[in-house]
Formats: C-alpha cells, structure tokens, sequence
C-alpha cells in the first residue's frame, strides 16, 4: 500500500469550495462563471472534530489549508477550526493559502494570535493595477490592509506573485513593498497552466491553443475580451516546458511518456494525505482534481477519467468518505491500494493513472524548478520510436 495510517504525517486540507475571487485559470471557473457542476461545501468544526480525532492530530507535522476550488478563509468556522488543531498539536507547522480580500482587520488580527506556528500565504500577483487582472473579484488595497493587520499582531505573512507578460515589470518593486511592510517571504510563482494545452483538452478553455503561451479572459457573459501571457523575460516562465519538449522528442508524444514514466509519488514520499471540502480523502489533490473531470469538468476523453473509473470500481465516493469511515480504514483501503497497483499497468489505456504519470512521473516536475536536474537523474528509454 502506498503508506499506513500511523505513517502520515501532513494533511492538505480544503476546508470550503467557496471562493469570492473569479481568478481565469482556476480550475472552478470556466467561460468566466463558477463551473455548473461544482457543489458549494465546506467543512464545520464538528466535521474536523469527527475527522481529524486528537491523537491523529497529534502525530502531524504539516496542516496545509490550499484548497483546489475554494478560498479557506471563507470557511465559517476557520478560526474554531485552527483552536482545535492548535490545542491537540501545538507544535504542527499550519500554514493558510488564501487571496486575502476578505473580513475586517479585526478578523485578520484574530486569526494571527491563534494560528501560533504556521503562516498565511497571500496570493497577490502584482501591485494595484495588476494584480486584479488575474484575481479577478480582489481588491489589492483591501488585501494589503487585511495583510497588515495580520503581520501587525505578530503574524508570518508570505506573499506569492504569480508572473504573467502584465505583471513581470512589478516583481522587484512588490518585493521592497513586501519588506516595507514586513512579509517574512517574497515568492514568484511560475505557473505551467499555460502549458496544459499540451497534455489535456478541457473543453472550458475551448481556443486556448490559438496561439501557445496565451489564456482567453472571459467576461461573465462568456465572451472573450482578452488574453493573460506569458512573461516575456525566461526567468520568470515555468522552465518545465523545455523538459516537456525534450519529453516530446524522445517519447513521439507526452501520452507515450506517460505510458513508460515511472511514478515517483510526492504524497508517498512526503506521507501526506488530501482531504476535500465534502470530506473525502485522496491521496493527493491532483487525484481529487483528476477524479472530478467527468463529474464536473465535463472532460470526456477516457485517458483522462482512469482515476474516476478507478474510484466507481472499488465501491464510489462513500468508501473515501472520512463522515462515513475513519481515514485510517480509507488509507489502507481498496482505493488507495488501487491506485498504486495502476502505477505498474503499462499504459494509460490500460488504466495507469495519468495525473500520477503528469504530476509525479519520474523525469518531469511542473510543479518545482529542478526539471532539468531531475531527468537527467535517470534515462527512461522508450519503447516508441521518436517521430
């Protein structure tokens, strides 16, 4: 099985769907509105109390609140919640991804003296004029006064810039704004979802291919009125595309080296476990993500749907559910034993994972900076002759 119960030792957890930001490239928006399909859901405190029971709470050292659909500081009980974790672990690292545009001072303040190790990671991706172009629904004055009240009381704030054509111009100077006001960490993020058009087809995004390296904006009538790019200056693109096109030339195609790629799990590897707002548990939330493409992002290719498939055959939703069954029955349940036995199938038609292959296979990481360095760790010889 890909690890026991006792050996976890971190949780992503996303507390809420609900998101007040309308951000192009999330995955809970398509043509500019909320996903049809997406339930609104959140977790109480009495859910995390039947959850996450003390003594489990106890044996971790990374509670990460990120959710794939949702803001969680729009989780009514979030702060109820955090006492909770807090009092049963005091030591374990809490850490908070949110847009920040949300509550009063007051509330931020409140949030800073109970969170105690940990930190709020704040999604800003530029300064006044820029940064709502993709935080769409934000408000960067806002976001700036709810930021300072939480460092003002104490709190370790970090601020992640996420770098596109319209923004790059801003990175050193948000970053002297960060120091002036007294963020801990300064981060740029190099997103590869430009890059998406080269392994999947989502019909939300229909035409993001009309020309590589831009994202449709849509307004809230579906109508396109623009485009966020790429930036201009390497430094700040996500380097895995040069990976990826070296991957293409080897392999004939990504499909093919998602056949061969060897998984190398990061949930395995850092003993971590996804929880979602309804309170089901994966492995990880790219297969939460993975396993929602027919339900919800209407994505029909059958390459794409092996993890939802997968999860039907070994009994549905209510087996992962942690309100039905305790997380320690879900770990060392079918699902997960069958996920990692697809690891060894030898091709996506046959039901290996491809999330597994795209996220975790050996050779390719889009999701850190060392792409290069990782495939020239190790030679995945293919099958397939190049074309």
């Amino acid at each position: 099985m890909i690890y026991r119960f006792k050996d976890i030792k971190s949780i992503h957890l996303e507390l809420t769907t609900k998101c007040n930001a309308n951000c192009p490239m999330c995955s809970r928006n398509a043509f500019g509105v909320l996903r049809p399909k997406l339930a609104m859901a959140e977790l109480t405190l009495d859910d995390c109390k039947k959850i996450f029971l003390p003594q489990f709470l106890k044996q971790l050292t990374l509670i990460s609140m990120c959710g794939v659909y949702g803001d969680p500081t729009l989780a009514k009980d979030l702060l109820e919640i955090i006492k909770y974790m807090r009092h049963n672990n005091p030591s374990v690292e809490l850490d908070i991804y949110t847009n920040g545009s949300m509550h009063s001072p007051s509330w931020w303040k409140k949030l800073a003296q109970v969170i105690g190790k940990g930190k709020v990671i704040f999604a800003i991706d530029g300064l006044e004029d820029t940064s709502p172009i993709h935080r769409r629904g934000t408000k960067f004055t806002i976001v700036i006064r709810n930021a300072k009240a939480f460092i003002e009381v104490g709190g370790h704030a970090q601020w992640d810039f996420i770098v596109f054509k319209h923004n790059e111009h801003q990175v050193k100077k948000a970053k002297k704004l960060s120091e002036k006001l007294g963020f801990k960490t300064f981060q740029i993020k190099r997103t590869s979802r430009f890059y998406k058009v080269l392994y999947e087809q989502d019909p939300a995004f229909e035409g993001v291919g009309e020309e590589f390296g831009k994202f449709p904006l849509y307004d809230s009538k579906g109508q396109k009125y623009g485009y966020i790019e790429l930036p201009q200056n390497p430094f700040y693109r996500n380097s895995s595309l040069k990976t990826i096109k070296s991957i293409i030339k080897k392999f004939g195609s990504l499909i093919r080296y998602f056949d061969e790629a060897p998984i190398d799990c990061q949930a395995k590897r850092n003993k971590g476990i996804f929880v979602s707002a309804t309170g089901l548990v994966y492995p990880c939330c790219w297969v939460y993500q993975q396993s929602n493409y027919g339900s919800i992002h209407n994505i029909t290719d059958p390459l794409e749907l092996n993890e939802e498939n997968m999860l039907k055959k070994t009994g549905g939703i209510k087996q992962i559910s942690a309100k039905e069954h305790s997380i320690e029955e879900i770990v060392e349940g079918q699902f997960f034993r069958q996920i990692e036995k697809a690891w060894a199938l030898p091709s996506l038609a046959e039901g290996k994972p491809k999330v597994c292959s795209r996220a975790c296979g050996y050779g390719l990481d889009m999701h850190a900076e060392g792409h290069e360095k990782r495939i020239k760790d190790r030679t995945i010889k293919p099958k397939y002759q190049s074309h």
